[in-house]
C-alpha cells in the first residue's frame, strides 16, 4: 500500500498569557457576552454562591477587570478550558471583524468569515467565499487548537429587505452592519433599518426572484478544499499581526504520526456476489458472478404506469429491460431476474400534471393475484427537478397508493429515457428492482455473528417544518436488511419501543445475542438512550449497547489530507483518532494502487463518535476497530446505485424513508411497507 503523509486542517497555538483578570455579573447588559454556567472559570465560586449560579443559565462578562462590575478574579487558562475557548473566540471575532467583509457567529461556537468574491459579478447578488475558524482546547493534540474549514460560496441579495416584497417565511438570514444574522436573531435596531438588511439567498428566495445559477463542482472537491484552507492560512493566519493575537506553534497544519494512522481490516471493502465471486466494485462483481441471492419470488410481473402519449417511452424501457438494446444486458442477463409483463393490469392515464386520481381509480378496477409479486414501473411525466411542490408530491402519492396494494414501484423520469446517457442509469435501476423484490445484489464478506445493528437516520422537511426519524430495523452483521419504522424525531419512546421489538425478534431467531449496535445520525443524548436501556432491561438482556454517532464532515470540522498524493484524498479505509472515542474515517474508492488509479468521487471523511453502556468495552482496540470496519463495510451495501457511498446504509436508508414518509396521507406503514425496500 502507498505510504501516506497525512495532515489535519488544525493549527496549534500557545496561550499568549497564562492568566487574565475578568469581572462577571449575572445580569444581561450591552457589550457583555453570555457564558453558560458550565463554561465559567473553575474559581467562579470566589464571586457567586452555588445557589446564585443554580438560579441562572448564563453569567456575563466583557473579558476585562472592572471593579464597578464585580471584584475581578484571576482566570488561569490551563485550568478553565471551556472559558478559554470562549475568550479566544472573542479575540478572534474582534480581530477579524475589520478584515472580513462580513462575519457570523453565535459567539459560543464558531466564527464564519465571509469574503466578497470580486471575480463573480452579478446584478442581482454578491457572492462570498466563506470560511470557518473554530477554537478547541487539546482535542487532537495537547495544545489549544484552531480548526480551519472552507464552507463554499454563499450569495447575498443586492436588494434590501425593504425592496423585496415577499412572504417573510422565505427569508432565513440577513447581512446587517457587517454581521450575518438568522432572521430571529436580528438586533432590535435592525427593525428601523430595513434598507440595510440584505437577505442571504436560499432555495426559496432564489425561486421567488427567478435566479438561476449552476453551482461550481470541481472534479476533485477534495483538492479544491485543501487549496482553499491553505490559501486562507497563508493570507490570514501566517502573518505577524495574527500571531500577536494567538501565537501559532505548528508549522502549518499538523501532521499525523505514522503510528496513529490506522487502516480497516484488509479486504474489508470486498463484497460477495453470485457463484462465489468477489469484487470491490459492484458493477464488475455483478457482471462477473451475478447477484449474491436471486429474488425468491417465483412469479414476478411488471405493470407499467404511463401517460397516454408516452407509449413509445414504455416500449423503449421494455426493450432495455429485455436486453434488446446495445449497452445493457437486460434484467435477465444482469440481475438474473425472471419476470413477465402484465399488460392487463398496466395503467395508462390522461392527466399529465396530476395523474393520482386516475391511478387510484384504475387500481380499484384491477385484479391482482396474491400469488404473484408485482412491481410497478412508473414513467413519471413530472421531473425530479420540478419546482412546483404540488406536482412534486405526485411521486410520493403514487408510491403510497401502490404500497396499499402490496406493490413496490420503480420510478423512471420519462424525460431521461431517450437521453444517450440512459444506459448508464440502468445498472442502478436494475439493482434497486432486485432489492425491492427481496433479492440480494451483494453482501458483505464477513463472518456472521449474533449481533444486531439498528440504524437511525433523519430528514428535516423544509416544507413541513418537522424532522422525522427513520429507524432501519434491522441489519444482521453481514448486511441483511430486516425491516424499519418511521416516527417524528421527538418520539424517542416509540423509537425505544421499536428497538426493543427488534431485539426481541432477533433474540427469538438467535439463541445468543452478543450485543446491540446502534448507528445514530447524530450524537445520542442521555435522554434518548435511557428509554432504550429501559426496554432492554425489561427483556432481561445483559448485553452491551454500542452507539456509533455518524456525521458528515464537509464543513466546520476535521478534514484529513494526504500530501503524498496528487488527489490529496487519503486511501480508503484510513482512520485516525481525533478525540476521546472519536475517529475520522476516510471512506472512498482510492485504494492506493497507483497515482493514476481511477477514482469515482471525492467524498470527505465521516466522523465517528463511539459510546457504550459499558465504557470498558471500548478500551479494547480490537472491538473499536471491528466497529469502524462495520461502518466502512455497511457503506458498501447501498442498493440504489453501483457507485460507492461514504455514508453507511444504516444511516442512508432511514434518511431516505424519513424524507418520503411525511408526505404520505396515512402516517402508518403496513407490514409490507416495513419489510420492503420500496424507497430505493
Amino acid at each position: 500500500m502507498a505510504k501516506q503523509n497525512l495532515i489535519l486542517n488544525i493549527l496549534t497555538f500557545s496561550h499568549p498569557i497564562p492568566s487574565k483578570e475578568c469581572s462577571f455579573q449575572l445580569e444581561k447588559a450591552d457589550g457583555f457576552y453570555p457564558i453558560k454556567v458550565s463554561s465559567l472559570p473553575v474559581n467562579i465560586d470566589e464571586l457567586f454562591t452555588k445557589e446564585q449560579l443554580e438560579a441562572v443559565e448564563y453569567a456575563y462578562t466583557n473579558f476585562t477587570a472592572d471593579d464597578n462590575i464585580s471584584t475581578p478574579i484571576t482566570v488561569e487558562f490551563d485550568k478553565s478550558k471551556r472559558f478559554s475557548k470562549l475568550y479566544y473566540t472573542w479575540r478572534l471575532y474582534n480581530y477579524y471583524f475589520n478584515i472580513a467583509d462580513a462575519i457570523k457567529t453565535n459567539f459560543i461556537s464558531d466564527i464564519s468569515l465571509w469574503f466578497l468574491d470580486t471575480k463573480k459579478i452579478n446584478t442581482a447578488f454578491d457572492t462570498y467565499t466563506v470560511y470557518t475558524i473554530k477554537v478547541q482546547i487539546a482535542r487532537a493534540t495537547k495544545e489549544p487548537e484552531l480548526v480551519i474549514s472552507y464552507d463554499g460560496k454563499s450569495r447575498l441579495c443586492k436588494q434590501s429587505r425593504e425592496q423585496i416584497h415577499c412572504d417573510e417565511e422565505i427569508f432565513s438570514s440577513f447581512l446587517y452592519n457587517k454581521r450575518i444574522y438568522y432572521k430571529d436573531d436580528l438586533p432590535e435596531d435592525a427593525g428601523y433599518h430595513l434598507d440595510k438588511q440584505f437577505p442571504k439567498i436560499n432555495f426559496y428566495l432564489s425561486k421567488f426572484l427567478g435566479l438561476q445559477s449552476t453551482p461550481e463542482k470541481p472534479t476533485n472537491k477534495y483538492s479544491a478544499y485543501y487549496i482553499e484552507v491553505s490559501d486562507f492560512y497563508d493570507k490570514y493566519i501566517n502573518t505577524a499581526e495574527f500571531k500577536n493575537i494567538l501565537p501559532i506553534t505548528s508549522n502549518g497544519f499538523i501532521s499525523i504520526d505514522a503510528d496513529k494512522i490506522k487502516q480497516t481490516t484488509e479486504n474489508s471493502n470486498l463484497m460477495q456476489f453470485g457463484q462465489g465471486k468477489t469484487n470491490v466494485m459492484p458493477h464488475y462483481g455483478l457482471g462477473d458472478g451475478g447477484p449474491y441471492e436471486l429474488s425468491p419470488h417465483k412469479n414476478i410481473k411488471f405493470i407499467f404506469l404511463f401517460h397516454k402519449e408516452d407509449n413509445s417511452f414504455a416500449n423503449t424501457v421494455f426493450q432495455w429491460f429485455e436486453g434488446k438494446k446495445d449497452g445493457f444486458k437486460g434484467l435477465k442477463g444482469y440481475i438474473k431476474l425472471n419476470y413477465n409483463i402484465d399488460k392487463e393490469n398496466s395503467i395508462i392515464f390522461e392527466n399529465k400534471d396530476n395523474p393520482i386520481e386516475e391511478i387510484r381509480q384504475q387500481l380499484t378496477e384491477k385484479s391482482f393475484d396474491d400469488n404473484i409479486r408485482y412491481l410497478a414501473v412508473y414513467l413519471s411525466p413530472i421531473s425530479k427537478a420540478e419546482t412546483d411542490e404540488e406536482k412534486h408530491k405526485i411521486y410520493y402519492q403514487v408510491k403510497e397508493e401502490l404500497l396499499n396494494y402490496r406493490i413496490t414501484s420503480q420510478v423512471i423520469d420519462r424525460d431521461k429515457i431517450n437521453n444517450s446517457a440512459f444506459k448508464y442509469y440502468l445498472p442502478n435501476i436494475a439493482i434497486a428492482i432486485l432489492a425491492k423484490l427481496n433479492g440480494v445484489p451483494w453482501r458483505l464478506q464477513r463472518n456472521l455473528s449474533n449481533e444486531l445493528i439498528v440504524g437511525v437516520g433523519a430528514f428535516k422537511n423544509a416544507e413541513i417544518g418537522s424532522r422525522y426519524i427513520g429507524s432501519a430495523f434491522c441489519f444482521s452483521n453481514n448486511g441483511h436488511f430486516r425491516g424499519f419504522e418511521c416516527h417524528p424525531a421527538t418520539d424517542t419512546f416509540m423509537l425505544a419501543g421499536d428497538i426493543g421489538k427488534a431485539v426481541r425478534k432477533f433474540k427469538n431467531d438467535n439463541a445468543d445475542v452478543k450485543r446491540l449496535i446502534i448507528h445514530f445520525y447524530k450524537s445520542m443524548s442521555r435522554k434518548e438512550l435511557e428509554p432504550i436501556e429501559k426496554e432492554l432491561n425489561e427483556l432481561n438482556l445483559d448485553i452491551p449497547i454500542i452507539i456509533v454517532s455518524i456525521n458528515k464532515t464537509e464543513s466546520k470540522d476535521f478534514v484529513v489530507f494526504d500530501k503524498n498524493s496528487t488527489h490529496t484524498m487519503p486511501i480508503s479505509g484510513t482512520f485516525i483518532k481525533t478525540g476521546w472515542n472519536e475517529y475520522l474515517l476516510c471512506n472512498n474508492t482510492r485504494y492506493g494502487v497507483s497515482a493514476s488509479e481511477k477514482i469515482e468521487s471525492y467524498p470527505f471523511p465521516i466522523k465517528l463518535k463511539l459510546k457504550a453502556t459499558d465504557e470498558k468495552v471500548l478500551d479494547d482496540y480490537n472491538t473499536t476497530k471491528a466497529i469502524v470496519d462495520q461502518v466502512y463495510q455497511f457503506s458498501r451495501m447501498y442498493w440504489k446505485s453501483v457507485k460507492q457511498q461514504n455514508i453507511p446504509v444504516t444511516i442512508l436508508y432511514p434518511e431516505m424513508v424519513a424524507e418520503i414518509f411525511p408526505h404520505f396521507e396515512i402516517q402508518e406503514l403496513k407490514q409490507f411497507g416495513k419489510d420492503n425496500l420500496w424507497f430505493l
